[in-house]
């Protein structure tokens, strides 16, 4: 298995050895093993740090390290190769799910185990006011016999389904994106109301997007109205396959390969063609996003200064009207990708030999 990263990379968030932006893919280092030790799971990336989940639960990072956020203690601000964080760090077990903001992290454990590090000024940590550092456990708030089965952030904000059905948030919510009372929201709090089972949930800048199970369709949008979000949203959204946010827009994948968008598209964020079809899986980043095709290739989207939608971008540094198929000369003749994320302006695709 490969990894490659391009985009943004000030504090070496790419994990490619060094602190250079890149619009072409480079292969990302890997400290302490010559391959990765299991694959892919899930890539989730804050403002200027990236996790690796794989599938053992390891969890890996790169990027800026200050106030804690990458769950390391280093002697430098940043590390320019993805780098484990100790299994000890939650107290020994495994990873099942991790997301980013801004300048914090969270994992959720096999255990069902909320851990959280790095700096939150509005409540990013779930753990009281103004608290920064390395890993802290968060009160349990899973009742005894559901599961954490869904963990998304965004800027400032994170939000957790449990297998109830039930969701529950922290952070700053006050645009309503964590339920009412509008208000910053220092420890996990259950969004109340809610009227069907959530199974899965993504996070915008001023908004949180909760899906119900496809056959049904039912979805609602938290927070903010800025672009449309909520008010430019079809009624029901069946037969979904995936979903994702941006800062500012919303995306779901049907299973039938079509694409629905919606939201900001001043970059060109909702795609050359807001019904797309052909599309295996879809991500966003910041204000960009990439889809897996069906015929294998990679393609990406929406605002590109930092290189993260490869080197084929406009004057305004966007990729606007078109997309961008992805493609480097280090990527492995024999290997096709497997899989797509998208972080702040940043972007990586892994692959595997056929």
């Amino acid at each position: 298995m490969r990894l490659y990263g391009f985009g943004s990379n000030a504090s070496g968030q790419l994990g490619i050895g060094d602190t250079e932006d890149t619009s072409l893919p480079q292969l990302c280092q890997l400290a302490g093993y010559q391959e990765w030790p299991s694959p892919i799971k899930s890539i989730k990336a804050g403002g200027n740090h990236t996790l690796v989940l794989l599938e053992s639960g390891q969890l890996f990072v790169s990027g800026c390290t200050k106030d804690g956020r990458a769950g390391l203690a280093t002697s430098t601000d940043s590390i320019t190769t993805f780098s484990e964080i100790p299994a000890s760090a939650f107290d020994d077990s495994k990873v099942k799910l991790c997301s980013a903001l801004w300048e914090a992290s969270v994992i959720v454990t096999n255990d069902n185990d909320v851990y959280t590090f790095g700096f939150g000024s509005k409540g990013e940590l779930g753990s009281g006011n103004m608290v920064k550092g390395l890993t802290r456990k968060l009160e349990r708030f899973c009742p005894e016999g559901e599961r954490i089965v869904d963990l998304s952030s965004s800027i400032s904000h994170t939000v957790i389904v449990l297998s109830n059905g039930e969701v529950y948030g922290w952070g700053n919510g006050r645009k309503g994106q964590l339920g009412a009372p509008a208000e910053v929201v220092w420890q996990p709090r259950k969004i109340q109301g809610l009227p069907f089972k959530v199974v899965r949930s993504v996070c915008g800048r001023e908004f949180s997007y909760l899906v119900g199970t496809p056959e049904h369709g039912r979805h609602m949008i938290l927070g903010s109205d800025k672009w449309k979000i909520r008010s430019g949203a079809p009624s029901s959204k069946s037969g979904w396959a995936h979903v994702a946010a941006s800062w500012s827009s919303l995306f779901t994948l049907c299973t039938s390969g079509k694409l629905h968008a919606w939201g900001r598209n001043d970059h060109g964020q909702l795609g050359p063609d807001k019904q797309q079809i052909g599309l295996l899986h879809v991500v966003a980043g910041s204000e960009h996003v990439m889809a897996l095709t069906e015929s294998g290739a990679v393609i990406v989207w929406g605002w590109g200064e930092h290189g993260n939608c490869g080197p084929g971008i406009d004057a305004q540094g966007d990729v606007k009207g078109q997309s961008n198929e992805i493609y480097s000369s280090h990527f492995e003749p024999s290997h096709k990708f497997m899989g797509i994320a998208a972080g702040c302006a940043t972007s990586f695709v892994w692959t595997e030999e056929n």
